[in-house]
């Protein structure tokens, strides 16, 4: 069986979950295996919201969080997926197309390219033995279908993973050598007054849990 990440994009809400419900019916039929899978949806102002999930085909569930489809579903939501998404435009059926998802590197950029502002998605890990199951249902329901290998897209997260880590990690060198001598006493003594404040919440929390 291939394994792999799908995303089977709709113009109207309830087709997404319908693309849910009859995937788990595929899966209990053994026609696919569902690992995890979340519908979510892209506000016209851009911003992602999850709406459901369901893991190994079992009733909904935050189980996917943690897998690879939360991985993915955290950077659609951060800046680059919120962009992407809000410049998309027009709906499922107008200017998105497979063609022009395919075109960007990116594998995360393709799957928020296939989520236009007021589109809704179901974002699965499936391992399939054809892929007529999940064609054959996103093309009953009137939907688009990208599918990437999980290999490929676990490459990507992780290496995105590592690079805004690295970001992270020299913003804060270059923000140390750049704030200014009349702080640095000012910084120690507010790092100070924050560790006693965090011990102090820490300890309250400690000892409410007794």
């Amino acid at each position: 069986m291939n394994h792999n990440l799908i995303t089977l994009s709709f113009a109207e809400e309830s087709k997404a979950y319908q693309a849910l419900a009859e995937l788990k019916q595929a899966a209990a039929e053994g026609r696919v295996k569902l690992v995890d899978a979340v519908v979510v949806s892209r506000g016209f102002d851009g911003q992602l919201q999850v709406q459901d999930g369901a893991s190994d085909g079992s009733l909904a569930t935050p189980g996917w969080t943690g897998t690879l489809v939360g991985a993915v579903v955290g950077m659609l939501g951060g800046p680059i997926g919120v962009l992407l998404g809000g410049l998309a435009g027009s709906l499922i059926g107008d200017s998105v197309s497979l063609d022009k998802a395919g075109n960007r590197t990116s594998l995360v950029e393709q799957i928020a390219q296939c989520i236009p502002a007021g589109a809704t998605a179901l974002i699965a890990s499936v391992k399939e033995a054809a892929p007529e199951v999940v064609d054959d249902l996103a093309a009953g329901l009137g939907g688009l279908v990208l599918r990437r290998p999980v290999e490929a897209v676990q490459a990507e997260v992780d290496a995105q993973t590592a690079a805004a880590m690295a970001a992270a990690a020299e913003a804060r060198r270059v923000l140390h050598e750049q704030q200014k001598a009349e702080f640095k006493d000012k910084i120690q003594h507010w790092k100070g007054d924050f560790s006693e404040h965090l011990h102090s919440l820490t300890s309250k929390i400690k000892n409410h849990g007794k």
